[in-house]
């Protein structure tokens, strides 16, 4: 009898979800007597879960990038398409829409995404309010999102009376409040030492990994890299390296 050759096993691949496509984008603005080219030329995917890290120095185009992504301004040129969802062709409505559900925005002052005359609590409980969840499941979801963000402690006190790390740590609670698709930092670790900056990223990467939320991180610090799948380098409005 001939020998039976095994087969080898081929692995199946599956195909990972994309959840930004970015082509030729561009964007021109004026500052009354002169044209800024903020961005041209820049392109990239991300997939589902996948973080990626948006550098470059001051002025290099990167929060301008954000802000794009952010639905809070509107490119010159190019597409960009988020979760499926085309942000050149939305409407006012759509876009805050957008905001609220698909993307969690942390801004360079982290305090700008916070209300000071609530407690921690009520600023996670904030984005939750009419998203159609019982009073039980957004207390329930708040504490699980302040527990990871290691907020536990202080779900009473106010944004006034928290540390820097705290503060940062309070604006990604609120951005990852629903839960979205597309979580947006600005330079998330500025104004921490280092110790602090590091714990926070661990924690953070711990708490993207439960819920499958990709990320892109503005930053101008090389030591991010570790933290991060990938990253653009972007200088003078345009992407100069892959890294």
């Amino acid at each position: 009898m001939a020998a039976v050759t095994a087969q080898p096993q081929v692995r199946q691949v599956q195909p990972v979800e994309r959840v930004a496509e970015v082509r030729d984008l561009g964007h021109v603005y004026s500052t009354g007597e002169e044209i800024v080219v903020a961005l041209r030329g820049i392109e990239f995917d991300l997939g589902a879960g996948e973080r990626l890290a948006i550098m470059g120095r001051s002025g290099s185009g990167k929060t301008t990038l954000l802000r794009i992504l952010a639905a809070l301004e509107t490119p010159t040129r190019g597409s960009i398409t988020v979760a499926g969802q085309d942000l050149i062709a939305m409407t006012k409505r759509q876009r805050e829409a957008y905001r609220r559900r698909t993307v969690g925005y942390v801004w360079e002052e982290p305090e700008n995404g916070l209300l000071a005359g609530l407690t921690t609590l009520e600023n996670v409980l904030v984005p939750m309010l009419g998203e159609g969840a019982s009073r039980q499941e957004e207390l329930d979801s708040a504490f699980e999102i302040l527990g990871a963000m290691k907020l536990g402690s202080r779900v009473g006190d106010r944004p006034g009376l928290l540390t820097a790390a705290e503060t940062q740590r309070l604006a990604l609670a609120v951005a990852l409040a629903n839960r979205p698709r597309l979580l947006l930092a600005d330079e998330l670790t500025a104004g921490l030492e280092w110790p602090a900056a590091r714990e926070l990223l661990s924690d953070l990467d711990t708490t993207l990994g439960r819920g499958g939320t990709a990320a892109i991180i503005v930053t101008h610090d090389p030591r991010l890299q570790a933290y991060v799948d990938r990253a653009i380098v972007i200088r003078d409005g345009t992407m100069r390296a892959a890294l």
